[in-house]
């Protein structure tokens, strides 16, 4: 077997609409398909793979993804050219999304850590020159 990478990650959220528009809005996504049948879910073109996102609106999702984050350190990363990281940085704090104490340095690069609107944990890096 010799799989080719990650097609797409798939993330639970509570309301559609509004995590659509952290993802697209914020995060600078775009939206590349929409689905109707079963879940209510779309997929984000995220460059290399791509983000769906399924409304499951009667999900209890925070205290699963805090204990999988605290245990295991479940999270998502993306990757940002190293001149455009203080933007984004600049972007999530305009937007009131909370980075902690970051950025902080991770080897030779940076990363600045968050929650999306249902609280799956979120990363933003940069490796080295």
């Amino acid at each position: 077997m010799r799989l080719l990478g990650i097609h797409h990650i798939a993330l639970n959220v509570h309301h559609l609409d509004r995590a659509e528009h952290f993802y697209t809005d914020v995060l600078g996504f775009k939206v590349s398909q929409r689905f109707s049948k079963g879940l209510r879910h779309l997929m984000l073109d995220a460059g290399n793979s791509k983000i769906a996102l399924f409304e499951v609106p009667d999900l209890e999702i925070q205290s699963h993804i805090e204990e999988l984050s605290e245990i295991g350190y479940m999270h998502f990363a993306f990757k940002i050219e190293k001149k455009m990281f203080q933007l984004a940085v600049k972007k999530l704090r305009d937007n009131n999304v909370d980075i902690g104490e970051g950025p902080v340095q991770r080897g030779e690069g940076e990363s600045v850590y968050f929650q999306d609107l249902d609280f799956n944990h979120l990363e933003i890096h940069y490796d080295g020159e």
